[in-house]
């Protein structure tokens, strides 16, 4: 038995895969060490202008796309593999809205109404539920509401955007027909994607199940999501005016520790 059947993940025996983890891709952290601190670094730097709404709602974007950055770090150099392409995969689609709201204004209404359509679907939902502990005073509240918002909704005209249309109007469709797409099988738990937690002995009969660390994929993980969220530092750059020329050189600092 491993020690990890103990407490998993969050046990103590867990820090020492970690550090192997970190000596064995020693570049590769320290690459995407390097990328989180200039982003830290630039987000201090410019100057949010809370009546420029494009502006303030990009940089809360790419606060949420560094968060998930750090998200897949961490995860990666727990090994925790199907955890760190769920959080790839939301980094992406982060990424996809951050570069649409910059590059296409159609994308950044829907972007904004399909909050108020959100809204309005759980709205719905709770009203609809026959076990509610809301009080007949809180629900009427809540139909009022719901009134209020159907409404508003009607009279919205932007169309809602799929995550491959904001794929398409952020120029990186290629990347939602590549990387996005193979993290689907760990965001939706496909039949595929359980066979990793079954041990078999030497007769093939299914001896147990058991989850551990695992470095399956998690170079590959890590060196696209320091990509991924390097090209939404440029856009970010860019929006604010700010030097972009530090892409280029971090970019080619993966490609070449992918090559070696």
């Amino acid at each position: 038995m491993t020690p990890y059947h103990s407490n998993g993940f969050i046990g103590k025996e867990i820090n020492a895969w970690i550090n192997e983890t970190r000596k064995n891709h020693h570049d590769l952290f320290e690459i995407a060490e390097k990328i989180n601190r200039e982003c830290y670094s630039a987000i201090d730097d410019v100057t949010i202008d809370t009546n420029n709404f494009k502006k303030t709602l990009v940089a809360c974007l790419f606060a949420r796309c560094m968060e998930l950055f750090q998200g897949v770090y961490i995860l990666v150099s727990h090994g925790m593999s199907p955890s760190s392409n769920i959080i790839l995969r939301a980094l992406i689609e982060a990424v996809f809205v951050l570069c649409a709201v910059i590059k296409n204004d159609e994308a950044l209404e829907a972007y904004v109404l399909a909050g108020e359509h959100e809204r309005l679907k759980i709205t719905r939902k709770l009203l609809a539920d026959k076990n509610t502990p809301l009080s007949a005073e809180e629900l009427d509240t809540l139909k009022k509401v719901e009134c209020e918002l159907a409404l508003q909704n009607k009279q919205l005209s932007a169309k809602k955007h799929s995550t491959e249309e904001y794929a398409k109007k952020a120029d990186l469709h290629s990347w939602y027909l590549t990387a996005y797409a193979k993290t689907s099988w760990a965001v939706h738990t496909t039949i595929r994607d359980m066979d990793q937690y079954l041990v078999f002995d030497k007769k093939e009969k299914l001896k147990s199940i058991m989850f551990i660390p695992t470095n399956e994929q998690s170079e590959m993980v890590l060196a696209t999501s320091c990509d991924i969220l390097l090209i939404s530092f440029k856009e970010f750059l860019n929006l604010f005016g700010k030097d972009t020329s530090i892409y280029n050189n971090y970019a080619e600092q993966i490609e070449k520790i992918m090559r070696a």
